[in-house]
């Protein structure tokens, strides 16, 4: 099972290998920690759902975490890592639902679209990942303050380390576990769907259509739908033919009938009969992808869960972060910024117990403080923000049109 390590030299465990979890990873490393991570899945590759995220406004904390050689890959996460990165192609465009003109455009200074899984990759080099590692228990000591916490895992392993990290997304096992898997501690169905849908067209002119709106990706909004259009993979630069695409969707659940299945050729038959008449050139897109084919296609309702209260941590000894502690609507792209805070919010509580001899205690009070304030602000705005975007009366009100892409404060 192993030791848990000295207080100067602390073994950390974090549970869930995504973007969060691999960042912190990271960035413990760097301040010179014991890291191991846990992650439920067979493999790096288990899951082949893929999205997009934008990295923006806490891209420079995102850098400061990683070594200077993870950092020089991260064009192998970007999008199209070929463009000539000026104002108009850092921003997003929105058009109008019902007259397919320009409605705003949130300028996004320094940001860079990414495909997750790609990124993934990028950030699982040089970090220890156990894999098949489901976690079912977590054992802590509540008569010894500074014992270890014990892990227990499906496969009947055990683990110990001195500080546990959650971030295993929102329906987070451990987070499940701090709160004794009591209701409160649940995710919560959001009520508004997302579906998407990754297309390889091997057609220029198709991709050209996308390109055209905007070369990164463009929205649709004011329907009873929210559409979006972009880039998802670029193989040669050269030639549009072999550039990947994608498109998605959100709507209120209730406004059409539930999906029969949630990816596959069903869930893309699904969406293609429930999604007519938009403008051009998202309707194309919907039209273009083809039923019998290699497109990918995925729908799930979003899920958030408002931290609140002063979250228990076990003396210090366990936390969360990322979406296991504020997972929220994609709606300005705020999800991953806060976990980026997150992650280097707790690098700095660790460095803070070890270098400066402040207690844990304290120090993840303080912690969990700062990240219920900010992660459930950020969660509520990301609701209001889906119910201002569906109505064209209504979408001015967004932040996305008065404060564009700027961290949710």
């Amino acid at each position: 099972m192993g030791d848990a390590g000295t207080n100067k030299n602390p073994r950390i465990a974090i549970v869930g290998a995504g973007l969060t979890g691999l960042l912190t990873a990271h960035g413990l490393k760097k301040a010179g920690f014991s890291v191991t991570l846990y992650d439920a899945e067979s493999s790096l590759d288990a899951r082949p759902r893929d999205w997009t995220i934008v990295l923006h406004w806490a891209l420079p904390t995102f850098k400061k975490l990683l070594p200077p050689h993870i950092v020089d890959n991260l064009p192998l996460a970007i999008c199209n890592p070929h463009l000539d990165f000026t104002p108009e192609v850092e921003c997003l465009p929105a058009i109008n639902g019902k007259t397919g003109g320009p409605l705003f455009t949130s300028p996004m200074p320094g940001s860079r679209r990414v495909a997750r899984q790609r990124l993934r990759k990028v950030l699982a080099e040089g970090v220890d990942v156990q894999w098949g590692k489901k976690l079912v228990s977590l054992d802590v000591s509540e008569s010894e303050k500074d014992g270890p916490v014990v892990l227990g895992f499906e496969d009947g392993s055990k683990a110990e380390a001195k500080y546990v990290l959650g971030t295993d997304g929102p329906g987070s096992k451990v987070r499940d576990l701090l709160f004794g898997r009591r209701e409160e501690g649940k995710v919560k169905g959001s009520g508004y769907m997302f579906g998407t849908v990754i297309v390889k067209h091997g057609d220029k002119k198709k991709v050209e259509a996308v390109v055209k709106a905007h070369p990164v990706a463009t929205v649709l909004m004011g329907t009873e739908s929210v559409g979006g259009i972009g880039v998802m993979y670029v193989d040669d630069p050269e030639d549009k033919s072999t550039w990947t695409t994608f498109w998605v969707k959100i709507w209120k659940r209730g406004v059409f009938p539930d999906p029969p299945a949630n990816q596959g050729r069903e869930a893309l038959a699904y969406l293609k009969e429930t999604t007519k008449n938009l403008v051009e050139p998202f309707q194309s897109q919907v039209d273009w992808t083809p039923l019998e084919g290699d497109a990918v296609c995925f729908i799930d309702e979003m899920k958030t869960w408002e931290p609140f209260g002063t979250l228990e941590s076990h003396s210090g000894r366990v936390a969360l972060a990322g979406d296991a502690s504020h997972p929220m609507l994609v709606y300005r792209g705020q999800g991953f910024q806060h976990a980026i805070v997150d992650a280097d919010n707790y690098v700095d509580a660790l460095i803070k117990i070890r270098d400066a001899g402040e207690t844990k205690e304290a120090v993840f009070a303080a912690y969990n403080e700062e990240m219920v304030e900010r992660g459930a602000k950020a969660v509520v705005q990301s609701l209001k923000e889906a119910e201002l975007s569906m109505d064209l009366e209504s979408v001015n009100k967004m932040l996305m049109v008065r404060q564009g892409h700027g961290k949710s404060t």
